[in-house]
């Protein structure tokens, strides 16, 4: 990565390091940013509404005006992925699930979803007000138990929104709600910031979601009111006659910059200073503006920030299309900008409510991510909506202006923008950002990658797989190193998983047809044996050369053969100094075996056996702590000597074996074994005569009872690396001949990511970093995770006789148990007796999953202690019995619960009414 950044000046920014979005017709940034630069108005295009919405919306209202202003498919939600259970999910207010799914998404795309995370991570975070609650849950409350109560309360409150998503993600930062109306989310931006610079926490995860319920696409037109009269929003426009409100959402990451720097981060954009404040009654009204806060939100903002007015090249404003709230936005703007510079014209003006509308709190963030979009890709997003500008700036000496088209932005210096998001109630806030810096990662030190994906279904890994192969499409042959490294640390690792190998020369023809090997992770992974073949007679210098050629191979090399040859030298060449040539070149395949079982033990593999063959014997026995280098390599020196001399010769180097094991002091590491292999056979040639006398001396140093850990009935249960220039799996089908290579010398590297990809995949852990060594890897956006919806929705007690006719019979019932499939359903039982059969009913009532069998455990239901009081309730309700909270929650399922009912009763239970 490049280093020529002056920290002396960004002590005190904040990088923007990952984005996610969602907005009508819009999944995320990419197209979001398309929608953008392009120009176009989402909220105009009606062609993908469904006919049901349009049709319930006009009635007989006077003027209604017709709007894509929703999010579609809010109804829907991946509750597994979020260990929620169904009915939970379905009482969870739409924004919460929205906002939880953007946070992950987020994280994702900021390289830092990954389990392991040990850095504090908070949440800011706001929603709009909960009509889904208003309308769908509340007439279903009436005669609902008070725990049922209280689940929904936590469920769909929001309160709860920034603490459920800490929750859920594991987070443990500074959390809290923010709500400031339309300003919520922006505010939360500035508070995240001054979070980071207190170092309260090391990332923060800020934003807000806005849903409109019910979904109605469009709005019914009254004169003199805030709506537009035309179904367009055209802020800043002579002719602008009102706002329109839509759906969205928005997230942002934010981290210190100069630790985003050094962590290699995608940084979309810098957060140079923030301001915030209030109105206070300097107003017409509670609900009216005031030029004087916003002047003072704006010039506090850029004196944070160290920045003059005349150096903002774009401005994103509030912008909600009102006549009064643009032309009292541009008299604050013209106030600030007017006393620094007399200059016209050269800072463009738009606000993304013209293209998607005024979504409330989650406008801010929705601003910001546009401004650092337009930093990113250095273009000035045109103004749309625009016949005539607004007075104020149709004057020719505004510093402002709205270009009808993307322009290229052009600057002498670094670009700056300013985003401001102004609430109703008064709370303004005003938000500096520069461009981000290019960040530039080392070249990789191997052509072949290994692409590491899970998922917490088949069909999510392979959903997950395709849009990762297409992603690599488009990624340029300098990142590709980086996106693999991304994946590789920083998802979340999943049971089912899967991995395949690229290179820069593949591309989609290619990586569609590259195979992808998958399984699902063991519970428990199985024991590892390091297998050190005997390879004296297989390995030649160009094996050797390969090996070497990576630098951190070549460094371990160089401080093993160092240290070898301090300790042989001296001995050997005063037996035969003309040998010694000969001695280093067979020490040569010692050394490499020692060295990549160092690099898998620094990549995190580490074995729980050693199994030494022939020659191999020796660096399994140092390796395992057996015998010191030093020894170990004496001994093999002698091992392979006798091999190759003449029987005449041999005795000298067995008369220096026995010396040397007779002087050696071998104790058994703890936590290690070396397995060694002796295959005596009666016919001895002089090779194998050799081989049986380094096993059988060897061997000596062993306790006999410790012989038969490793039998060939658990053999099976045991994963064997072979520890060498070709290396392999026990039982694993590796390519013989590299697939995504040009040269022989990357041969071993393919074959070291199939080995380090199929261990990945039964569970082992990696280290990652290691992996890369000196390497400067970046975290790049990737597509994120596929979620898996299924409908979780309550049907509004007033509308049932309308859903009932427009919806299918599996979605009548408010809250439909989510079926599981025939995967899930391994090891199912079903219910036995009548108790049974009652209390599956109300398990799958209360949990929302069908079907329930008798030994399913609660908890991995979807439980929690708030639903088994409510269950609980139910069970003692419908029994006539008392049992206690504690008791229920040490019978976890139906059978064991069914048993402590029965035992109440010596006859027939009776069930209340009847």
């Amino acid at each position: 990565m490049s280093n020529d950044i002056d920290f002396s000046d960004k002590k005190t920014d904040i990088a923007i390091i990952g984005v996610s979005i969602r907005l009508p017709s819009v999944r995320n940034v990419e197209q979001f940013w398309d929608f953008i630069k392009n120009g176009e108005e989402v909220l105009s295009d009606v062609s993908g509404l469904n006919e049901e919405s349009l049709k319930g919306n006009s009635g007989n209202r006077r003027q209604f005006i017709q709007t894509n202003s929703n999010i579609q498919g809010i109804e829907y939600f991946d509750n597994s992925f979020f260990n929620i259970n169904a009915s939970e999910a379905s009482w969870m207010d739409p924004q919460h699930r929205l906002f939880l799914e953007l946070a992950w998404e987020a994280l994702e795309s900021a390289g830092y979803a990954d389990s392991g995370r040990r850095d504090i991570t908070g949440v800011y975070a706001g929603v709009y007000a909960n009509y889904y609650s208003m309308f769908h849950l509340l007439p279903h409350l009436n005669n609902a138990q008070a725990a049922m109560n209280l689940q929904i309360q936590i469920a769909s409150e929001k309160d709860h929104v920034a603490t459920m998503t800490a929750y859920k993600l594991g987070l443990t930062g500074p959390t809290l709600n923010i709500q400031s109306a339309c300003s919520s989310s922006l505010a939360a931006v500035h508070m995240a910031c001054e979070s980071l610079l207190t170092y309260s926490s090391d990332m923060m995860v800020c934003g807000a979601a806005t849903l409109s319920i019910p979904q109605l696409a469009g709005y019914e037109y009254q004169d003199n009111g805030l709506l537009s009269s035309d179904g367009h929003l055209r802020a800043f426009d002579a002719s602008a006659t009102g706002t329109i409100y839509s759906d969205g959402a928005g997230c942002v990451v934010l981290k210190r910059f100069t630790e985003a720097w050094e962590d290699g981060d995608t940084i979309y954009g810098v957060i140079k200073g923030s301001a915030i404040n209030n109105d206070g009654s300097q107003k017409a009204g509670f609900a009216a503006p005031s030029v004087n806060g916003q002047i003072e939100v704006i010039e506090r903002a850029m004196m944070v920030a160290g920045i003059r007015p005349d150096q903002i090249g774009y401005l994103e404003a509030h912008g909600t299309g009102t006549p009064m709230g643009d032309s009292m936005e541009l008299e604050a703007l013209h106030e600030v900008f007017g006393k620094s510079t007399s200059e016209s014209a050269f800072c463009s003006l738009g606000s993304a409510k013209s293209n998607f509308g005024h979504t409330g709190p989650a406008a801010g963030v929705i601003g910001l991510i546009k401004t650092v979009m337009a930093l990113k890709e250095k273009i000035l997003p045109p103004a749309i909506n625009i016949e005539i500008p607004n007075d104020r700036l149709a004057t020719g000496s505004s510093p402002f202006y709205l270009n009808p088209i993307p322009l290229e932005w052009h600057a002498n210096s670094s670009r700056y923008a300013g985003v401001s998001s102004f609430g109703l109630g008064g709370t303004n806030v005003h938000v500096i950002v520069e461009e981000p810096p290019k960040a530039i990662s080392s070249a990789p030190v191997r052509k072949s990658m290994l692409y590491v994906v899970s998922a917490k279904t088949p069909e999510a890994l392979r959903r997950h797989k395709d849009e990762i192969q297409t992603a690599l499409n488009s990624v340029s042959d300098k990142h590709l190193a980086d996106a693999a490294y991304t994946l590789q640390t920083g998802r979340k690792v999943f049971e089912h998983r899967g991995f395949f190998i690229a290179s820069t020369n593949d591309r989609l023809s290619n990586l569609k047809e590259t195979k992808f090997y998958t399984n699902k992770s063991k519970d428990v992974v199985p024991n590892l044996q390091f297998n050190f073949p005997d390879l004296t007679e297989e390995m030649g210098n160009n094996d050797i050369r390969r090996v070497r050629e990576d630098p951190q191979f070549h460094e371990d090399w160089t401080e093993v053969e160092k240290r070898v040859s301090q300790a042989l030298q001296p001995e050997f060449v005063l037996i035969d100094a003309a040998a010694w040539d000969d001695i280093q070149a067979a020490l040569s395949t010692f050394i490499m075996q020692i060295v990549i079982s160092r690099m898998w033990r620094r990549m995190g593999i580490s074995p729980s056996f050693y199994e030494g063959r022939g020659a191999g014997l020796y660096a399994a026995a140092a390796e395992s702590g057996w015998l010191k280098l030093e020894d170990a390599a004496y001994l093999y020196v002698c091992y392979v000597q006798a091999r190759r001399l003449k029987v005449t010769d041999q005795e000298a180097w067995v008369d220096r074996y026995h010396g040397r094991t007779a002087k050696l002091n071998v104790g058994f590491p703890p936590g290690s074994l070396v397995w060694t292999a002796a295959n005596p056979r009666e016919d001895q040639s002089q090779v194998d005569w050799g081989e049986q006398f380094g096993s059988e001396l060897l061997l000596q140093f062993l306790d006999d009872s410790l012989q038969t850990i490793l039998s060939n009935e658990q053999s099976s249960e045991i994963v064997k690396l072979v520890v060498g220039p070709s290396p392999s799996i026990s039982g694993v089908d590796i390519p013989e001949t590299s697939q995504v290579t040009e040269t022989a010398a990357e041969d071993i590297w393919d074959r070291i990511n199939y080995c380090l990809g199929w261990l990945w995949i039964e569970g082992y852990p990696i280290n990652w970093p290691a992996y890369y060594g000196q390497e400067k890897r970046l975290r790049i956006p990737l597509p994120t995770y596929p979620f898996e919806r299924v409908r979780c929705w309550v049907e509004p007690e007033l509308d049932r006789e309308f859903n009932a006719a427009a919806k299918p019979a599996a979605e009548q019932v408010p809250l439909a148990p989510l079926k599981l499939s025939a995967a899930e359903l391994t090891g199912y039982k079903e219910p036995r007796s009548g108790t049974e059969r009652v209390l599956v009913h109300i398990w799958e009532k209360h949990l929302g999953v069908t079907p329930i069998g008798i030994q399913d455990n609660f908890y991995e239901l979807g439980g929690n202690s708030l639903l088994a009081a409510s269950l609980n309730a139910n069970v003692n309700e419908i029994f006539n019995v008392d049992i206690g909270l504690e008791v229920f929650l040490g019978h976890q399922s139906i059978e064991e619960l069914a048993e402590v009912i029965e035992s109440f009763f010596m006859e027939s239970i009776p069930l209340k009414g009847g």
